[in-house]
């Protein structure tokens, strides 16, 4: 796909006060897509160190457990932005994706990548949070 349709103007946006042009908010998605990428390939799981250890020591497991927890915020950072750079391509940036109402300038500022306005950000964490506790039986009040 040419680069130039990827610039195009989006519809649809109306009267939203985006501060930024479709083609920098591309620009700015792109470059954070690359160095999330970069991080993700330069990552010390990728480049496992070939010891004779045979026991491991215990401060090595907790290392590598924040290295995969670190992994999977990349990965998941990856994918929104890749989900944003989609969003700009329909037509649908800047407009949240449950409620179909327009993400606050803001918000967008912050993060060009968000999918969510806040009221709909609020109440998926609010669920996310008591999905365990409702899991285990308890009722949450």
């Amino acid at each position: 796909m040419e680069d130039g349709i990827l610039l195009k103007s989006i519809e649809g946006l109306g009267d939203s006060p985006l501060t930024r042009t479709e083609g920098e908010i591309w620009e700015y998605l792109q470059g954070e897509k690359e160095e999330v990428a970069r991080e993700l390939l330069s990552g010390p799981l990728l480049h496992p160190e070939v010891g004779g250890r045979q026991e491991s020591d215990p401060s090595d497991e907790v290392s590598q457990e924040i290295e995969w927890l670190h992994r999977g915020q990349l990965e998941a950072r990856l994918r929104e932005i890749v989900e944003a750079q989609d969003r700009l391509m329909d037509g649908a940036y800047g407009r949240c994706r449950d409620c179909g109402q327009n993400i606050e300038t803001r918000r967008l500022a912050a993060n060009p990548a968000v999918a969510l306005c806040l009221a709909c950000q609020l109440l998926t964490d609010r669920e996310y949070r008591s999905a365990p506790i409702k899991a285990a039986g308890y009722v949450w009040q």
